[in-house]
């Protein structure tokens, strides 16, 4: 695919409205918004990545405005899309943004651009070398804001964000023109003015010339699963697709969907005609860019909270997943069952219950996400490919026959869906812009299995991002010719999913789309609505939210996704328990992490930017109530409480974790070298200081913090003096 099309198509993306910061969104105040020059653009923060992460962040932004005092303190707020050039390819990826800034001459500056894990953590590591007219050979950020492209203005009288007033204006001048202007040194001797020579101190660089130095874009990138996981996926999906053992390749590498064959792979398309995509290209995270050749930044990983994974369905379908509405009859899956839903073995509602029809019922639309999504990774390694439920000897897809069923250590979403199948046929666009009608790899539309003696399959869909995901499985994304977005028949060729089955981290903002006639103030027990469009399952009987499955204290009754006003004044959210996150029963769930840069000394060296750990505070504060600006989000379990903002340590407020599993040899969980206990504790630790882990994790078992303790304090001196419990798998 060339820059051209990839032009194209970002102008024909149609992302979804965030529920809670709206697409086009700015505040302005009275008061002047300099940002005056060049040198007054004063950035502190530029993360790229998770949309799990989007909403919490921007009340972190507008904490820490706020708290500067007035006049830096008053917050200014955009909101809109962006499209993200990698220059390395001439790809680009259209990401969601938004931009926090004071009125301060020398404004402080906050943004974030929302793509997926992958592509956020594959943004932060991908350098690149260049010259210009004042410096050669230094190293820049290969992924920016494509050059040329115009931020978006604000539409007056839009809706506002929290607690701040209509958008009557724009980004100012200065600050525009930054975010639109690709990294670079400006003079090469003396430096007056607006000129730089180093780069910005957002960087965290201490070098003071081209060939020491690196100038960032972003400073921080993040991701749902660890960076080592996220640089899996990619690998993965750049392998030859290979269906004999486990999809260790799912087939983004074939030239016939415009791969080089190498590094840059086939674009990966959603399944409703919207012209979404991402692009799949590799990035390291040590050495050097594979792409390029320019030695890529150390860096640390930062902990920030543990999230579950929700599986929900439609309730369209009063005789199927929608049955009994709202007692459901349906409220639970098993993972096996699950797992047979994402490989292609169950297809209708009936697999999922008897009282649905046995073994027929209705179709079922299963929808997934992107290979390169943290949470197809978390799900993919927690609900689908695992070893849980099954003591035989894994099937290979080859061997698969009506009477052998596959282990789930052999299964996986992309079963039997190679993308080049179809790519670009009849039926089957080659840019995502129309609907699939056909069998397709890419975008992905996989007919599955007819129900009883009904003559129409279900079918396995694509979503690109949080917000489609759940549009679409809620059948709010459905562009079919003649298929009403009601929902109310099954189509024999369209995307509508009356009894659509998806999954997306929990947030507040991820699912106010699952609602309708909410109140339009709340307060500390949530807010009610008269419709809901869906409801979500207990996975193995274990709730991810509440104590009880079906909890009482769900403000919006049982099984339905609770609701936050988000809109307007300062929210005020009803305080999720995740009991079963916290103690690690409930299967599906990761750790949100920020990627930035480690501490180096010398003199070439760099630092943290304290910036970004402030960032991490603030969100983690947003998660319940200790920030100044929401209270209780509950988008997360955070990693710490009890955060000091004055040199920003905390203590542990999560007792489980991940073994590590399968990505990496070199494990090291961290806590092995807590013998001060686990308070007062560093958000940024030292490598190899408490709490500082290694390696992937994403598919590994669940283990309390004291029995990694106490394993090390076991074994330490032995053999091979291991820190860990490694390698068990979920």
């Amino acid at each position: 695919m060339n820059s051209k099309e990839n032009t194209e198509m970002t102008k024909k993306l149609i992302l979804p409205v965030l529920a809670l910061l709206f697409a086009t969104l700015c505040t302005t105040t009275s008061s002047a918004q300099t940002c005056s020059g060049f040198t007054g653009v004063n950035v502190k923060y530029m993360g790229v990545g998770s949309s799990a992460q989007f909403n919490t962040f921007a009340f972190a932004a507008e904490a820490l405005i706020t708290a500067e005092g007035a006049p830096n303190g008053v917050f200014n707020f955009w909101a809109g899309t962006l499209p993200l050039l990698d220059n390395r390819s001439a790809t680009t990826d259209s990401a969601k943004t938004w931009v926090a800034w004071d009125n301060a001459a020398d404004c402080s500056v906050y943004a974030y651009f929302s793509v997926d894990s992958t592509i956020g953590v594959k943004s932060f590591f991908a350098y690149q070398k260049e010259t210009n007219t004042f410096a050669t050979n230094f190293d820049t950020a290969a992924v920016f804001v494509q050059p040329g492209a115009t931020v978006p203005s604000c539409s007056a009288g839009a809706v506002t964000f929290p607690g701040q007033p209509a958008c009557t204006g724009n980004l100012p001048s200065a600050l525009a023109t930054f975010i639109e202007a690709q990294p670079a040194p400006t003079c090469s001797t003396s430096c007056t003015g607006s000129q730089r020579k180093t780069a910005l101190p957002y960087c965290g660089q201490k070098g003071t010339t081209a060939t020491t130095t690196k100038w960032c874009f972003f400073n921080a990138g993040h991701a749902d699963i660890r960076p080592e996981d996220t640089l899996y996926a990619t690998t993965r999906a750049l392998s030859a697709y290979n269906s004999t053992n486990g999809l260790s390749g799912l087939g983004y590498d074939d030239g016939s969907c415009g791969s080089n064959g190498v590094h840059i792979g086939c674009p990966i398309f959603e399944s409703f005609g919207k012209g979404g995509v991402f692009n799949v290209l590799s990035f390291a995270l040590t050495g050097s860019d594979p792409i390029s050749g320019a030695p890529v930044p150390a860096y640390t990983t930062l902990n920030i909270g543990a999230v579950p994974v929700v599986v929900f369905v439609n309730d369209s379908d009063s005789s199927g997943f929608g049955a009994g509405a709202p007692n459901y009859t349906v409220t639970n899956i098993n993972r096996k069952v699950l797992a047979g839903y994402y490989d292609g073995t169950f297809s209708c509602t009936g697999d999922i219950s008897p009282a649905l029809g046995g073994g027929a019922g209705n179709p079922v639309q299963v929808v997934q996400r992107e290979m390169l999504s943290g949470t197809y990774n978390t799900f993919e390694f927690t609900a689908v490919r695992t070893l849980t439920g099954s003591a035989s000897a894994a099937v290979p897809e080859s061997k698969v026959s009506a009477t052998t069923w596959f282990t789930q250590d052999d299964s996986g979403q992309e079963l039997n869906n190679n993308p080049i199948t179809n790519f670009g046929g009849i039926g089957c666009a080659s840019n995502g812009s129309t609907v699939p009608t056909a069998t397709c790899g890419d975008p992905l539309y996989l007919p599955t299995h007819t129900c009883g003696t009904g003559t129409t399959p279900g079918l396995k869909l694509r979503a690109v991002g949080t917000g489609e995901m759940v549009k679409a499985t809620l059948c709010g994304e459905s562009t079919q010719a003649g298929v009403g977005s009601a929902c109310s028949t099954v189509p024999a060729a369209g995307v509508n999913t009356p009894d659509g089955l998806g999954y997306a981290f929990w947030g507040y903002g991820n699912f106010a789309p699952a609602a309708t006639g909410c109140e339009t103030i709340g307060s500390t027990n949530g807010i009610t609505c008269s419709g809901y469009l869906g409801h979500y399952l207990t996975v193995d009987g274990i709730d991810p939210l509440f104590t009880n499955p079906g909890d009482s204290s769900n403000p919006n009754g049982s099984y339905h996704l609770p609701q936050c006003f988000l809109t307007s004044g300062t929210p005020d959210c009803f305080q999720i328990p995740f009991t079963h996150v916290k103690d690690g029963s409930y299967p599906l769930w990761t750790i949100l992490r920020a990627v930035t840069f480690s501490n180096v000394s010398g003199a070439n060296g760099q630092t943290t930017p304290a910036s970004v750990v402030a960032m991490v505070a603030e969100a983690e504060k947003a998660a319940n109530n200790a920030n100044s600006v929401v209270t209780n989000l509950s988008d997360f379990v955070p990693y710490f409480t009890n955060i000091n903002a004055a040199d920003t340590t905390g203590d542990l407020n999560l007792g489980v974790l991940r073994v590590h599993y399968k990505q990496t040899n070199s494990p090291n969980n961290g806590f092995t070298n807590c013998s001060a206990g686990l308070t007062g504790l560093s958000l940024t630790p030292a490598a190899g200081a408490c709490t500082v882990d290694v390696g992937g994790d994403v598919g590994g078992s669940v283990i309390t913090v004291q029995s990694d303790i106490d394993f090390h304090a076991d074994f330490s001196g032995v053999g091979t003096d291991p820190k860990e419990l490694y390698g068990t798998h979920n």
